[in-house]
């Protein structure tokens, strides 16, 4: 190999030995339900993080604030936005057409420094008005940078595995589920008329949402936004079987 050429390729290594692709990175979580974060790309000029969105209903729609930035998730260090791609930047709008429409698109950071294990991606902090009135941002918290191992078995998904039910092969387990599952739905019935019996206990309800809406209405909320919200996210849930 000539000298000038085994030159350029000890140059042109540790820059090689800084790009990095990791798909469906880990997220410890995120604002927005609707968001996810599909790959991150680290190269020697950028880092890319490329997002996909769906919109629930036609109407809906997405916007991305320039101010947007990474977080080292373990230290101090902050990386700005460089540009974007695939979405519209605030104040511009995209509108989905169509029910559960899909919108890819990237944004392009400053280049992390070596060994960074974690990033939050933060577009905007959230206010408690914010979370009142339903406003999301795309904020995603210790997305690991770590390509995740699916070659392991036992991997931490969050679901708690029991020991088989006796009589799992019997025929009649499928109807003795049945029987077991209508009864736990009518204990949880009958809970719940037992709770809302209680005079006492609903003059104290009403007290506190009508405090609610009151918090509402002094927070600058008009009466039909704060009853929207009231109805949208009470602060006391009906939902007494814990769904």
């Amino acid at each position: 190999m000539k000298p000038l050429s085994l030159l350029f390729l000890l140059l042109l290594l540790p820059a090689l030995s800084f790009c990095q692709t990791i798909n469906s990175p880990s997220v410890e979580y995120s604002d927005d339900p609707s968001t996810i974060i599909e790959k991150i790309e680290i190269t020697p000029k950028y880092t890319a993080v490329y997002f996909k969105h769906t919109a629930a209903a036609k109407g809906g729609w997405l916007e991305l604030n320039k101010s947007i930035y990474l977080q080292d998730a373990n230290g101090e260090d902050r990386y700005n936005y460089v540009r974007s791609e695939g979405i519209k930047l605030r104040p511009v709008k995209d509108t989905a057409t169509t029910d559960n429409q899909e919108f890819n698109f990237t944004v392009y950071f400053e280049k992390l420094k070596p060994g960074t294990k974690a990033i939050n991606v933060i577009e905007r902090a959230t206010s408690i008005m914010d979370r009142m009135s339903g406003t999301n941002y795309f904020n995603f918290y210790n997305v690991s940078l770590e390509q995740p191992d699916t070659t392991k078995k036992n991997v931490k998904t969050g679901v708690t595995l029991y020991p088989p039910l006796s009589g799992l092969n019997s025929p009649n387990y499928e109807s003795s589920m049945g029987s077991v599952m209508t009864s736990m739905y009518n204990a949880a019935l009958e809970a719940q008329l037992k709770f809302y019996s209680d005079k006492a206990r609903l003059d104290e309800m009403a007290k506190i949402e009508k405090s609610y809406y009151d918090a509402l209405m002094k927070a600058g909320f008009t009466a039909d936004q704060a009853l929207k919200i009231l109805v949208s996210k009470p602060l006391l849930s009906s939902d007494m079987t814990g769904k």
